[in-house]
């Protein structure tokens, strides 16, 4: 997998090198169940935003496929907008097959100890 990540770097301080964990997700329920989109500030229920730094709540505008490849379909590219910040997420089409033009998407990012 090949990505490309805005992050805003002023709340978020990152650095070339840094290891981090990020997880993409269609909710912050920890059940995995729909949301509304609404994000909560009073709601104490249990998050997945809960076990990380910078969270990101964006919608899917685009996905292509890699015509460099010899197989066609083999390699996807997604396209995230998270308000101005953009992502391109690109590799094999298995791993990005649950990935969907206007589906909205959670991206959760922690910076890893070593």
């Amino acid at each position: 997998m090949d990505l490309i990540l805005d992050v805003n770097t002023q709340i978020y301080p990152m650095d070339l090198g840094d290891k981090f964990r990020m997880v993409i997700a269609t909710s912050l329920r920890e059940d995995g169940m729909a949301d509304d989109g609404e994000y909560d500030p009073t709601d104490a229920t249990p998050s997945r935003a809960d076990s990380f730094e910078y969270v990101m709540y964006g919608k899917v505008y685009r996905i292509e496929g890699d015509e460099s490849t010899p197989e066609p379909g083999s390699r996807l590219a997604a396209f995230v907008s998270f308000g101005g910040l953009l992502m391109r997420l690109q590799g094999d089409a298995n791993n990005l097959h649950g990935f969907e033009v206007d589906t909205h998407v959670y991206l959760f990012v922690k910076k890893l100890a070593f």
